[in-house]
């Protein structure tokens, strides 16, 4: 039952206990941890908590296990599969509320599992005022859930067990004893997976002139809340539900500070980036650019510099370094066009001088290209599938890499009679009027320049 892939079963103790029961199943797989051909998939076992009663201080709970149980798997105590219990066993729940922290680890194979059960050695509760903490009884058995839950290879699982401390300590009478009723919810989803800030830099900006930038944020769970440390440009602020940096700078200066995401999820994910925004005096020229885009190698490449202040018009240079080999930069717009023809990164200067006089202002900025290499074109077809005699046929010849759009072509044998290729899908299709075995070649070209790439796959069709 144990293969392949890591399927981290996690614990995130925190203290809320609810009703002892499964709630919805969970939906479709989730797209995290997705890795081609994986044979297990990823479970993660959290805890959640809301606050107990105030005169609560501590509540250690000791786990002595965590199983679980395939659906129309082996029967009985046979059909259980134990997981292994990593680190600390003890918890204190109000410690790790909206923490992570690994309980236990396992490979589960996929498929749909249905019971998991875990087993509470001890409860100690602490009271305010109270030197030593009370053992608290526990109820015989296992604390067992009736729960369904998918686990897909390549995908993370995750089970929230969320305890509501308040309904699950209990004073018996007069005896004063205290017993420890576990109130749990447990909530099944999929893990969004890590969440990350996509916004490579800022533009810069100019005193007086509007400002609007956006970042921007990937993985987690939507919706996202912003938030920064450290001063924005004076006239600046920062949209908490859009991330959006807008306003009317009033004062010249380079400002640096940290953003934080954080998403809905609910162990709540976070991620942070520092970023420089430069705020040129009102009478300058400042170029916005900080940044520019990526290209590939043989792909048509556009971007566009521009600048704030300045008497028109623009003059704009490489005044160091050297442009990928296929780009030239319009001195006039500012637009660095054309097809780059090697892979690379190529750091480079660019300047630019209004029309004042006697002497242009100016304004320099230190950017980059990375230029990509162009992926391996490859038709990944290998069969086509056989055909009856008189009976429409269709079959597709697939292909990856190059630069598209991609161009089909049998460029050696023949198709079946009442058979063609569409040059621009790899489509065969029509119906075959002969019978017999036809080998042929299809050779794909791509539209990289200045050199098209190629590829080519010998085929065969039967027609029965």
């Amino acid at each position: 039952m144990k293969t392949g892939l890591l399927a981290k079963l996690a614990a995130f103790i925190a203290i809320s206990a609810i009703v002892l029961s499964g709630c919805a199943q969970l939906g479709n797989p989730g797209s995290d941890d997705q890795t081609t051909g994986a044979t297990t998939g990823r479970l993660e076992v959290r805890v959640t908590d809301a606050p107990p009663e105030k005169k609560v201080t501590a509540v250690n709970v000791t786990v002595a296990s965590v199983e679980i149980n395939k659906s129309g798997g082996e029967t009985g105590e046979n059909g259980w599969q134990t997981l292994s219990l990593t680190g600390a066993s003890t918890f204190d729940l109000l410690k790790v509320q909206g923490l992570e922290q690994l309980l236990a680890t396992a490979d589960l194979t996929p498929g749909t599992y249905n019971q998991i059960r875990m087993e509470v050695t001890k409860v100690a509760v602490s009271y305010e005022g109270e030197q030593q903490p009370v053992e608290a009884k526990l109820p015989s058995g296992k604390l067992k859930f009736i729960q369904g839950f998918e686990i897909a290879a390549g995908k993370t699982s995750v089970l929230l067990f969320d305890f509501d401390a308040a309904k699950s300590i209990h004073t018996a009478g007069n005896s004063g004893q205290v017993i420890f009723q576990p109130v749990i919810k447990l909530n099944a989803t999929f893990d969004p997976g890590s969440l990350g800030i996509t916004t490579a830099s800022l533009p810069n900006g100019m005193v007086g002139i509007p400002y609007t930038a956006a970042l921007g944020a990937m993985g987690g769970q939507i919706p996202y809340t912003w938030s920064v440390t450290g001063a924005l440009p004076a006239g600046l602020t920062l949209n908490t539900a859009t991330g959006v940096i807008s306003g009317t700078p009033t004062t010249a200066g380079d400002a640096t500070f940290t953003v934080k995401v954080e998403d809905s999820f609910a162990i709540k994910k976070t991620a942070e980036k520092s970023f420089t925004i430069s705020i040129a005096a009102a009478d300058a020229i400042q170029i916005v650019n900080t940044s520019l885009l990526d290209g590939t190698a043989g792909s048509v490449y556009t971007a566009t510099l521009t600048a704030l202040g300045g008497l028109a018009p623009l003059t704009w240079a490489v005044s160091a370094g050297t442009l990928p080999a296929g780009l030239t930069l319009a001195p006039d717009t500012g637009v660095i066009s054309g097809t780059p023809t090697a892979s690379g990164d190529f750091p480079v200067t660019v300047t630019v001088t209004d029309a004042s006089t006697p002497t242009g202002k100016t304004d320099s900025q230190v950017l980059a290209i990375h230029i990509a290499a162009a992926p391996a074109l490859q038709i990944t077809t290998t069969t086509l599938a056989n055909g009856t005699l008189g009976a429409p046929y269709s079959a597709t010849v697939a292909a990856t890499g190059g630069v598209a759009p991609l161009t089909f072509a049998v460029t050696a044998g023949t198709l079946p009679a009442g058979l063609t290729l569409n040059p621009a899908t790899g489509l065969i299709s029509g119906t075959p009027t002969a019978a017999g075995d036809s080998a042929f070649t299809v050779t794909v070209t791509d539209s990289a320049t200045p050199t098209h790439l190629t590829y080519a796959q010998a085929l065969a069709i039967h027609i029965a």
